[in-house]
């Protein structure tokens, strides 16, 4: 050989071997690359623009924005305190989450995963499972009133210990003032929490005649709840409202069989497209009139006009209005845990 085809021999290895180096390099870019892109947890936000972080009014991270909008089922950062906890490395050891002292707290809920997995409760849980993440959270309020301040502590308290135990770190995806935050909610459901009720009583005679009444309400798509109330549904067969006695007990006409009055109730609160519910509680209203000979009446047994119904109807539209705001519609699932 040459030492002309010597030198070339040896230039293409150095260019074979610097592709080689070239390509490799390209390789580990475009994994890690991949890796930040696919996946939350292990994105580096410090190469992000702050517009890129926090592009909301939230002081929140990106990885916390995408954890808010993938909550276990029934989980709502409205009524919830969340605590979220990423582990440095995955664990089996379900025994320490505390889970007895979990299940003590009213309202509380915990929940296990694997990288970008569904949430499972471990309330659900049946043998060893695999994990790197833990999402804890409590219900601020109930119709009761706000989250005891003991329940707070002790909350507070499992979340660190969790953490510790399972050598992770720990976010507060909402509400980490908790006691702040619970009593601004709990005048917030006191504000709105109303339970809506009109009432209809005879004419000319004292008491209903129980055979008509019992007629109408079969005839008007009433009825008979567990409790023992007639309940009127919507269409997806959620109750929209209810009749009552005078004492607003359920209908009994073998123990009263002169009844002197009813009461139709909606809870708004729990109560779909109140302002639609309401018009067709007042047209159920309207056919008990026709059929009964009774009138509508305030508590002074004085008979409502048009303008007592108006104000009643800006009311209900009112409770609704501020309901969508806070985000918590009426009859959603999250109103009805939260005015459970």
């Amino acid at each position: 050989m040459s030492d002309i085809q010597f030198a070339l021999t040896i230039l293409a290895v150095i260019i074979i071997l610097i592709m080689i180096i070239f390509n490799w390099i390209r390789l580990i870019q475009y994994r890690k690359k991949n890796h930040a892109e696919n996946s939350f947890l292990y994105r580096d936000e410090n190469d992000l623009s702050s517009e890129e972080k926090n592009p909301y009014v939230q002081d929140l991270s990106i990885s916390e924005k995408y954890l808010l909008s993938n909550l276990p089922l029934d989980i709502y950062r409205d009524i919830d305190a969340i605590a979220f906890i990423k582990l440095n490395k995955p664990s089996h050891a379900i025994s320490k989450l505390s889970l007895r002292d979990f299940v003590e707290l009213p309202n509380a809920h915990s929940f296990i995963r694997r990288n970008e997995d569904l949430w499972q409760s471990t309330g659900d849980l049946s043998g060893s499972a695999s994990f790197d993440q833990i999402l804890l959270a409590i219900q601020l309020v109930d119709r009761q009133g706000p989250i005891s301040q003991a329940h707070t502590q002790t909350f507070r308290m499992l979340s660190e210990k969790t953490k510790n135990d399972l050598d992770g770190s720990l976010i507060w995806l909402s509400h980490a003032n908790i006691e702040e935050d619970a009593n601004e909610l709990n005048q917030f459901c006191a504000l709105v929490d109303h339970m809506m009720t009109l009432t209809l009583i005879p004419k000319n005679i004292g008491m209903f005649d129980n055979e008509k009444l019992i007629e109408t309400l079969k005839v008007d798509g009433f009825k008979v709840d567990k409790d023992g109330y007639h309940v009127f549904k919507g269409r997806d067969k959620h109750p929209l409202f209810r009749v009552t006695s005078l004492n607003q007990q359920p209908l009994s006409f073998n123990l009263d069989p002169y009844i002197q009055g009813i009461l139709f109730q909606m809870d708004l609160p729990l109560t779909l497209s109140c302002k639609d519910s309401f018009d067709a509680m007042l047209e159920s209203i309207t056919n008990f009139q026709k059929e009964l000979e009774c009138m509508l009446v305030d508590s002074n047994k004085k008979e409502l006009n048009i303008n007592h119904i108006e104000r009643i109807r800006y009311q209900v539209v009112k409770i609704e209005n501020q309901m969508v705001a806070k985000n918590i519609p009426p009859g959603s699932s999250c109103a009805r845990r939260l005015f459970s």
